[in-house]
């Protein structure tokens, strides 16, 4: 069963306070936020100026939940036990419940001292993409007790619906991506739940919830899924 909707991409085309109503109006969508070293600032990417105001609206509304989905440059130092991106983050790493790490199918070596980092921060759940690249990557820090989710995702972020969807992990949680629209995300659900059953789990959506030009993060079609998830969201 789908518990959260993770609409992922929001960035400084629309103001952080644009996303309260669709928080009040829909509690189970989660706001993934993408962050990146280098594309800062770009499409999807929102600039330092954007998160910090988003850190303030979380510190007045709570309610708003939020995951940080680390790309590039980021995700390599945390893979290697390097955890710059949390000081660099600093205060705006306490805004987020749950930290995607971001492969995009590509290769990543996974070094023992993640562990460390990862166990520090007991609080927060990390997700792993699973993309038949960096499968085992889950799989490894789920055997040292880290708290971790496996996000189904085999078109590297590129919005592209795969074949079928795959059967959930034994014993950790996980969701679902890729390729989902406005157009057909209510037969999407009824696919995924009928792998899941009632198995928790969540979708995410980034490329379809954007205008054609991708310049524009779109909350006319963002509330247009979420109101058709409402509908089966338990």
């Amino acid at each position: 069963m789908i518990t959260t909707v993770t609409i992922t991409g929001a960035d400084d085309s629309i103001a952080p306070a644009a996303l309260f109503p669709l928080t009040s109006s829909f509690p189970f969508v989660e706001w993934g936020i993408l962050v990146s070293k280098k594309r800062v600032g770009s499409n999807r990417f929102p600039s330092e100026h954007w998160l910090k105001k988003m850190e303030h609206l979380k510190y007045n509304i709570p309610e708003i939940k939020l995951s940080c989905h680390l790309c590039g440059t980021y995700v390599r130092e945390l893979c290697a036990g390097n955890d710059i991106v949390i000081k660099e983050l600093n205060s705006l790493w306490d805004i987020f419940d749950r930290i995607q790490l971001n492969f995009h199918a590509i290769p990543h070596k996974i070094h023992e001292s993640v562990l460390d980092v990862l166990k520090k921060y007991s609080e927060k759940e990390f997700i792993f993409q699973y993309d038949n690249v960096n499968n085992e990557v889950i799989h490894f820090v789920n055997n040292a007790g880290i708290k971790c989710s496996a996000l189904f995702d085999t078109s590297g972020g590129a919005g592209i619906l795969p074949d079928s969807w795959s059967e959930p992990l034994k014993n950790i949680k996980c969701g679902y991506a890729g390729g989902i629209s406005p157009d057909n995300i209510e037969e999407q659900i009824k696919l995924i739940e009928n792998k899941v059953g009632d198995i928790e789990t969540w979708i995410d959506m980034e490329t379809h919830v954007r205008s054609n030009n991708d310049y524009q993060f779109d909350l006319i079609k963002v509330e247009k899924c979420l109101e058709i998830a409402s509908k089966f969201v338990k």
